[in-house]
């Protein structure tokens, strides 16, 4: 039979969003476009609009539910898996007691860190689970990361 351990995670914590952002980010988007056009680049100014819409439609979306699953294999988190030949080393960061979250290092150049919550287990016996397949490395989350929790994604 497989060792596993199964728990749901948030794929982002979502943050409710007041006017004042929406009327922030629509302000700012415009000031940008409004100079691109000045400067004759129309399309970076087409550009910002069509990134904003796509922010504020991104901004409105309730998050999914994931189904995380640790097994003798790898990882599966949804429909993606992540193999341990794929995957270098691990961290669980516990800084936040009540958010522990799992940070794995890739070998992927294009996603070198995967960033998954620990909501509904506990974080030590997922440590130790991981402990017999990966080594162990202190890690943080991605600036990028911590900069989009700020700003409410």
């Amino acid at each position: 039979m497989d060792n596993k351990i199964i728990w749901h995670a948030l794929e982002y914590k979502r943050k409710e969003k007041t006017a004042d952002w929406y009327w922030a980010v629509g302000i700012i988007s415009v000031c940008i476009a409004g100079i691109a056009i000045f400067l004759h680049d129309t399309l970076f100014a087409v550009f910002i609009i069509l990134a904003v819409i796509t922010l504020i439609m991104f901004s409105r979306r309730e998050p999914k539910v994931m189904e995380v699953e640790l097994n003798d294999r790898g990882l599966k988190v949804d429909k993606e898996h992540y193999h341990y030949i794929s995957l270098e080393s691990f961290w669980v960061d516990n800084t936040d007691e009540k958010e522990p979250k799992i940070i794995l290092r890739s070998k992927k150049t294009i996603s070198p860190l995967i960033v998954i919550p620990i909501e509904e287990y506990n974080h030590e016996d997922v440590r130790n689970f991981l402990l017999e397949k990966l080594s162990e490395k202190e890690m943080h989350e991605p600036l990028s990361q911590k900069v989009m929790e700020k700003l409410g994604f």
